[in-house]
């Protein structure tokens, strides 16, 4: 145990005497033995005379002046410079983005440097700045690059008649653009929307002959092109409308073989994306693919009509209108419905969120277990 005790004692002074040469060795600089070693080494290896100094580790760099003061009191200062750390895509955005917060200062401040200054006591002649969360919807920070513009015709068409009239016309140009030349060029790129009756007109005047199911197009498929190739008209968003009883009177005047017209790949998917930009009436790709004539996509793009629920009919043929104590729904009337109607549900409406309940449905409150123990979902 003697022995024992003495041995920690003699420990460190040996091992901090070892440990003080290997430190002293670290940061010593190369010696003239090694820096011959070394300078042979670098010459085999760049074959001629070495960049940079033969033992790097000698030079080191002076470090910075380093401050005490904050980072904001050095930016302000201006010993640095202030970073920007807006991300480039919101300093590059057109939108007018809301003000950074900043903070006015303090009335000792002010009267510091302006003897003058006089403190407001009302808030008149101020600026009125909205919240952050109404501030999209404040007039002039929405430019006009940010509003939404649709391929398709914002108004669906629904009539079958109406959707046949609009594929003629999409026939026919499609022809005109393979006549001129241009078809190649202009299958993907956005047609005039042509809002003018006039230009209805021009291109539902034009004969489609079809034989074998080739078409050919009798008329002037120049200016049929020219119209929807036209710079001029890409900026008319209205398209013209046609009624029920006008496309019925048109398409007593055609003959029917022009829907015979055989359709390869381009010219299908040329006349589903007119059809679309005129009558708002998109066909699924994967029903497309099926169509191989323009009689195929008008039943593809031509639905009937859903047909109307009693209490519409009802309220077209004015049945109940003598009777001032019957009124017809077009759905089931509720408790809620009810309330509504004599002028209770506000009240009952405040007073069920003043208690913390559910206003409609169960809210946060478990439902019926027994009715899941009994169906077996528990």
């Amino acid at each position: 145990m003697r022995r024992l005790q003495s041995l920690p004692l003699a420990l460190p002074s040996q091992c901090a005497a070892a440990s003080r040469p290997s430190f002293a060795r670290a940061i010593s600089t190369t010696s003239p033995a090694q820096s011959k070693n070394t300078d042979w080494i670098r010459g085999k290896l760049w074959k001629g005379e070495a960049p940079g100094p033969a033992d790097p580790y000698t030079q080191r760099m002076e470090p910075e002046a380093e401050s005490n003061l904050p980072e904001e009191a050095l930016e302000i200062g201006g010993s640095r410079p202030r970073r920007d750390k807006t991300p480039a895509a919101v300093r590059e955005s057109r939108l007018p983005l809301p003000g950074r917060r900043t903070e006015a200062p303090a009335e000792k401040e002010l009267q510091a440097s302006d003897p003058t200054y006089v403190p407001a006591t009302d808030a008149e002649g101020l600026e009125e700045i909205g919240p952050l969360s109404t501030w999209w919807e404040q007039p002039g920070h929405w430019g006009e690059e940010s509003e939404f513009k649709g391929f398709g015709s914002a108004v669906k068409a629904v009539e079958k008649e109406v959707v046949e009239v609009h594929l003629r016309r999409a026939v026919v140009e499609a022809l005109a653009l393979q006549q001129a030349g241009v078809f190649s060029e202009w299958a993907t790129k956005k047609w005039s929307e042509g809002g003018s009756r006039a230009q209805l007109d021009q291109a539902l005047a034009a004969q489609v002959e079809v034989q074998d199911g080739k078409a050919t197009l009798k008329g002037d498929a120049s200016a049929i092109a020219e119209a929807l190739t036209s710079e001029a008209q890409e900026a008319e968003s209205t398209t013209t409308s046609v009624t029920a009883e006008e496309a019925r009177e048109m398409l007593r005047s055609w003959d029917s073989s022009w829907k015979n017209i055989a359709l390869d790949n381009p010219l299908r998917f040329a006349l589903r994306k007119r059809l679309y930009q005129l009558t708002g009436i998109l066909i699924p790709d994967a029903k497309l693919a099926a169509a191989n004539t323009a009689k195929h996509i008008l039943t593809l793009a031509a639905r009937d009509p859903k047909p109307l629920k009693l209490a519409q009919v009802l309220e077209r043929r004015n049945a109940f209108a003598d009777l001032t104590n019957v009124k017809v729904h077009d759905r089931r009337v509720g408790p809620i419905d009810k309330e509504v109607a004599v002028g209770r549900w506000k009240v009952i409406e405040e007073e069920l969120k003043r208690r913390d309940l559910p206003v409609t449905g169960y809210g946060d409150a478990p439902r019926n277990k027994e009715r899941d123990w009994l169906t077996g979902k528990i």
